[in-house]
């Protein structure tokens, strides 16, 4: 069992308090879920804490990759920027060479 924050980030221990009515909830969904007729089970509360349940077999196989976005982006972005400089550049160059 891996259990893991927003971030994907493993934590070393959580605690569910839940009622006998939220229980029996939880394990139908779970039934659910190892049945296949559900992708995952998703508890939340109005403007509260939220628990979501999938099988391993559904998950995210490289994890790494769902991050890809946080440095993928920036890199693209300092990319375009130094393009930009360098047409820039360029162009004076080529507009000081001719005249």
């Amino acid at each position: 069992m891996k259990i893991e924050d927003r971030r994907g980030e493993s934590l070393p221990e959580a605690t569910v308090t839940v009622d006998d009515e939220e229980l029996i909830d939880l394990l139908q969904g779970l039934a659910d879920v190892v049945e296949g007729t559900r992708e995952h089970l998703h508890f939340n509360q109005v403007g509260g804490p939220q628990l979501v349940v999938r099988r391993d077999a559904e998950g995210d196989a490289d994890p790494i990759g769902r991050q890809l976005d946080w440095w993928v982006g920036p890199m693209i972005l300092v990319g375009t920027i130094f393009l930009i400089i360098g047409a820039v550049t360029f162009v004076r160059w080529a507009i000081n060479l001719v005249g």
